[in-house]
């Protein structure tokens, strides 16, 4: 509680004091991409659940385009790209019981429109995923990125509802996620971030929910290369508290 408390205070003052970033801040970057802009990103994705190190391990490649000045379009696979802390996502390199369960198994198509700019910025987006394979569980998700920046700190989230499209009694259930990240940018070159939230199956949400805690950091390596590392658990607290897994995630990214 100490630390949660100082990095706090720490993310306040650095806010106070910082009028604005610059517009190349990791902190500051817009919610979409410019026409023809690229953002290609590969996570390394590992658990670390006790007797379970590194099962599963997977390696997931997402890859954005800026269509329009508003419009921008993507094709994801890692769970990080819908604020899941959880390693397993496609393609698993070390199978595992708890996720992996086959090479390949599923990706998305996310597409955002940016409807607000500025200091409070407004991104609504949809996800169309393909969860599984076998047996076939397609979803929808809507909902919106929303992020408040002043200077060097920003608090965002990444709220929608997923909806299953088939197989529902088959774990394709609806649900409803609602990430928080609050991020602090001590210099140009890397930032800072906590993250949690709420987030839970719509037919249990009175005795199933979770509240996942992660944190990582961000160093903008070159003008185009950035690299990520992050470490969380999907679930902190909650009525089935899940606090033995916990993941671990490496991440190259490349924006034109």
């Amino acid at each position: 509680m100490r630390v949660v408390v100082a990095i706090v205070t720490l993310v306040m003052l650095v806010g106070a004091t910082s009028a604005r970033a610059d517009s190349d801040d990791i902190v500051a970057r817009p919610l979409v991409l410019r026409p023809g802009q690229l953002e290609a990103v590969v996570t390394l994705e590992l658990e670390l659940a006790p007797r379970k190190f590194s099962e599963p391990t997977s390696v997931a490649p997402d890859l954005w385009i800026g269509a329009t000045p508003r419009w921008t379009l993507g094709l994801i696979h890692s769970n990080p790209s819908v604020d899941r802390i959880a390693a397993g996502a496609s393609f698993c390199v070390k199978h595992s019981d708890i996720g992996c369960h086959r090479t390949y198994h599923g990706s998305g198509l996310d597409v955002r429109y940016a409807a607000r700019d500025g200091a409070l910025a407004v991104a609504p987006r949809a996800r169309l995923l393909v969860r599984e394979l076998e047996p076939f569980k397609p979803a929808l998700t809507v909902g919106a990125l929303a992020r408040w920046q002043r200077g060097r700190f920003a608090v965002s989230g990444d709220p929608y509802l997923r909806l299953g499209l088939a197989n529902r009694d088959k774990g394709n259930r609806a649900a409803l996620v609602l990430p928080v990240f609050v991020t602090i940018q001590p210099t140009c070159r890397w930032a800072l971030w906590v993250q949690s939230g709420w987030d839970s199956d719509l037919a249990v949400w009175r005795d199933g929910w979770h509240v996942p805690l992660g944190y990582g950091v961000r160093v903008r390596v070159t003008e185009h290369l950035d690299f990520t590392a992050s470490h969380g658990f999907p679930s902190v607290f909650g009525p089935q508290d899940t606090a033995v897994r916990r993941a671990l995630f490496f991440a190259l990214g490349w924006r034109t």
